[in-house]
């Protein structure tokens, strides 16, 4: 083998070693509609919008709409709420979960935040599906002062969809029947220029892994393609 060719099956080893991390990490946009949490219960679920491209690996971008959905479950169905909560809407709101743990799920509704509230007619069976746009949090530049305490972002500042029977923000109602979603991560991306959270740069969600997880890969590739290349060399010289 001639030391014009071994170089370039060197670079392109290890240029495909690049591409296989990039890959391997989530690194490029890809169409939504399979990227989905599912809480540890498995009662409700997270879903990027269909059809919209979003980058694998990378927290919600702030304004971003994704897909809110529970099955039927038998905790906020009709059969188990209380009766002063049988029928009309469920209600919506994204809430913080420092860490991302059950453990630390808000206990009141100081850990929702109220201008994010959305409500969607309650079903029998407690299954429903609403589009529902989350935030970077606080975000008083688009939603007003926070009514809520701590901050909702990237790790460890984890966030949650809460889904309540009755209003969280009024009275007792965070104590009745309700569910949370998986642990999420947002990322704060205001279109330039206007300042307005739009969704610019959607993720799926998770938390962002760095390309420099990478890079030791395509070392190894490198390093190891010249040390081939190097054999290869004395083997035919010894010839």
């Amino acid at each position: 083998m001639s030391i014009r060719r071994g170089m370039k099956m060197v670079a392109v080893s290890g240029a495909a070693t690049i591409c296989a991390a990039v890959f391997a990490l989530g690194v490029g946009s890809g169409v939504a509609g399979a990227n989905t949490l599912t809480s540890g219960d498995g009662n409700t679920t997270l879903t990027t919008q269909a059809g919209v491209a979003v980058t694998a690996g990378t927290p919600y971008s702030s304004g971003q709409t994704i897909t809110v959905a529970t099955i039927a479950n038998s905790v906020i169905n009709q059969a188990s709420e209380p009766p002063a909560f049988v029928g009309g809407n469920f209600y919506l709101e994204e809430c913080v979960d420092p860490g991302g743990t059950t453990g630390n799920l808000p206990t009141n509704a100081n850990g929702c935040e109220a201008a994010t509230l959305q409500t969607i007619t309650k079903t029998t069976s407690g299954a429903f599906s609403k589009a529902f746009i989350v935030y970077d949090l606080p975000d008083p530049g688009t939603l007003g002062s926070p009514t809520m305490t701590g901050t909702c972002d990237t790790a460890p500042n984890f966030c949650v969809v809460g889904i309540f029977s009755g209003n969280p923000q009024q009275g007792t109602n965070f104590n009745a029947p309700h569910l949370f979603s998986a642990p999420f991560q947002m990322d704060q991306q205001a279109d330039f220029g206007t300042g307005a959270e739009t969704g610019l740069n959607p993720g799926d969600g998770t938390p962002e892994v760095p390309l420099a997880i990478g890079l030791p890969l395509a070392a190894v590739a490198l390093f190891g393609g010249w040390t081939l290349l190097r054999r290869r060399r004395r083997q035919h010289q010894a010839a």
